[in-house]
């Protein structure tokens, strides 16, 4: 069986993803609006 491709435009990622460099785990956020720019201190 052949996979299709289909001609739906992708949505894009609500979610930014990031390693915590101290634990090495992956953290997952949501922004509350979607223009957020990600400051790292």
């Amino acid at each position: 069986m052949a996979a299709q491709s289909s001609s739906k435009e992708l949505r894009p990622n609500p979610f930014i993803a990031y390693r915590d460099p101290e634990t090495g785990k992956w953290i997952v956020v949501k922004p509350q609006t979607r223009d957020v720019e990600v400051a790292v201190a």
